[in-house]
């Protein structure tokens, strides 16, 4: 396995070297073993670019990288077997600020499995590489410039002015078992009332693993998600995690992304959500977690590890039903019923249905009841949350009397420990 501190420290090798100079910025590796493919992948590129010529992966450890610099390997069609991605899908995911571009003779359906699995960023036919290649190496640098931007600006939040990191983080978990209650919009808003009240880093895991809306509601479109974290395995460590961010720049909030892909649900165990439940706790003073409306063993483990869960109900028979039966499996799972929080959402409709039998009918007390307000749409279509576009709106207000409880009952259990 190629070493990343070999890629980023070890002396040139200039027996490689297509091009003179320091380059602009970031790093281009070209890996092929064919000369004559690998002279027209660097006759492709500009000059200015500076890239490195090699013939296979076990050269890199050769190649000049500065700190802190994106570093763009341009694989040729030798290195698209099976061994020789399986070595790049473990430098991908080891490393922030590293990508792929794959150059090939003939682009199959298992060629294209290979290299979605390894983490290739962009596969060019090598007949196109003259048009299509330096546009995808561009399009590339400014996505891994923008991640270690990201997992800067997190490592810089995640220290206090003293220089300490914060303490762990308080947990919390939007909850209900019937879907279309409106948990995302709670989630994000919360979140983005947290980071302004708290003045510390914030972070949403998204856990709807067929369905998230998180990243969609804020308008990001992250090029990792929770699917690479797992993906990442024994590898994933809190530099990597932060690679893995998104930050929602208008609210300061970072987003770890539900899967793009409903069958990646798959993969995720509630061992391995353990794990990046753990890195995060280390990284932020808050974090919420968006849950699906189903009781898997992903979201029993995942409200099991949380602090507080904020159980949301909407002002209908079928979901006051359902939140019944909620309730019951977390009594059956023995989980403390103190950490609950019962939030009803659209409070104020006239529906013949009153707090006072919810309350009834769940044998719980009404925490906090949010009202139907018009910017909530608004601001989900503005991709901005509410408590940033509509700060002085009554929804924002009662998003904030919750962060004020979660903050509170944070400080609580802090003193207790």
């Amino acid at each position: 396995m190629i070493e990343v501190e070999h890629l980023r420290d070890r002396a040139p090798s200039t027996a490689g070297d297509l091009q003179a100079g320091p380059g602009p910025g970031f790093a281009l590796i070209l890996v092929e073993a064919d000369q004559a493919v690998l002279a027209r992948m660097g006759a492709a590129l500009p000059a200015g670019w500076g890239a490195q010529a090699f013939a296979d992966l076990d050269e890199l450890d050769g190649a000049p990288v500065r700190p802190d610099d994106p570093v763009v390997l341009v694989l040729g069609p030798s290195q698209a077997g099976e061994v020789q991605l399986g070595r790049v899908a473990a430098l991908l995911r080891g490393t922030p600020g590293v990508g792929a571009v794959l150059v090939v003779d003939r682009l199959s359906s298992d060629l294209m499995r290979l290299s979605l699995r390894a983490g290739i960023d962009d596969a060019i036919d090598v007949a196109q590489v003259a048009s299509e290649l330096p546009s995808a190496v561009s399009d590339l640098v400014g996505r891994l410039e923008e991640d270690l931007s990201t997992a800067r600006a997190a490592a810089q939040d995640g220290r206090t002015l003293h220089g300490r990191r914060p303490a762990r983080a308080a947990v919390t978990s939007v909850f209900s078992p019937k879907g279309g209650v409106g948990k995302s919009v709670l989630a994000v808003n919360l979140a983005a009332a947290l980071a302004q009240s708290c003045g510390q880093p914030v972070a949403i895991l998204d856990l709807d693993l067929q369905f998230g809306d998180v990243s969609v509601m804020m308008r990001l479109q992250p090029a990792h998600t929770l699917s690479d974290a797992i993906s990442a395995g024994d590898l994933l460590d809190e530099t990597l995690l932060r690679s893995f961010l998104v930050r929602h720049d208008k609210s300061g909030v970072y987003v770890l992304g539900a899967p793009t892909s409903p069958s990646d649900a798959d993969q995720v165990e509630p061992a391995t959500i353990l794990r990046v439940l753990e890195l995060m706790r280390e990284m932020f003073a808050h974090v919420i977690i968006d849950t699906p409306p189903h009781l898997s063993e992903v979201v029993l483990q995942a409200v099991a590890e949380s602090d507080l869960v904020a159980f949301l109900v909407a002002m209908d028979v079928p979901s006051v039903k359902n939140a019944r039966l909620g309730l019951q499996a977390f009594e059956l799972l023995r989980l403390p019923m103190d950490k609950v929080l019962l939030v009803l959402n659209r409070a104020d409709s006239k529906v013949h249905l009153a707090p006072h039998d919810v309350e009834r009918a769940l044998e719980l007390r009404v925490h906090l009841s949010l009202p139907s307000d018009p910017v909530v749409p608004q601001s989900v279509n503005q991709g901005v949350p509410v408590q940033i576009a509509y700060p002085r709106s009554r929804f924002a207000g009662q998003v904030a009397q919750l962060a004020e409880i979660v903050m509170s009952r944070a400080e609580q259990s802090a003193l207790e420990r």
